[in-house]
C-alpha cells in the first residue's frame, strides 16, 4: 500500500501547536519523535480512537529523507503485532502518528525536556 498524504487528529494538532509553541521545533520534527516515542510502547494504538479531522501533511514531509527507515521501523512492528502489512500499514501509522503526538505533549514541556526521552540519560545537561 503507497500513500502520499496522511491526516491526524484535531487532539494531535492543537497538542503539536502548542509543542511548536514550547520548544520551537516543527510539527514534521515533533511527528518523527512522537512517532518513534509511540513504536516505543508495548500496546498496539488503536487508529479507530483518533479522527482525521487535523492537519493534513505530505508523507514525505514528515519523513524526510528517512521515509524508508521509518517504513521499515512500521513494517517491522507491524510484525511484532501480528497485523498484516497491507491492510494495516496506514491506520498504523495515523495512529502512531496521533498516539505519538499526544505523548509527547504529556512529556516535553520545553527543549531541554527531550534530553529525558534519550535512552540512557534521563539528565538534563547543566
Amino acid at each position: 500500500m503507497s500513500f502520499n498524504r496522511i491526516r491526524i487528529s484535531k487532539i494531535a494538532t492543537v497538542r503539536l501547536s502548542i509543542l511548536k509553541g514550547r520548544t520551537g521545533l516543527t510539527p514534521n520534527i515533533l511527528c518523527r519523535i512522537g512517532f518513534c516515542l509511540s513504536l516505543s510502547e508495548p500496546s498496539v494504538p488503536d487508529p479507530n480512537d483518533y479522527d482525521e479531522n487535523g492537519q493534513e501533511f505530505n508523507r514525505y514531509t514528515l519523513t524526510g529523507e528517512w521515509d524508508k527507515f521509518f517504513i521499515a521501523l512500521l513494517k517491522e512492528r507491524l510484525l511484532l503485532d501480528g497485523l498484516d502489512y497491507k491492510r494495516d500499514l496506514l491506520p498504523q501509522f495515523r495512529a502512531h502518528l496521533n498516539r505519538g503526538a499526544i505523548m509527547l505533549f504529556q512529556k516535553v514541556k520545553d527543549l531541554m525536556d527531550f534530553y529525558e526521552l534519550l535512552p540512557n540519560t534521563g539528565k538534563k545537561p547543566k
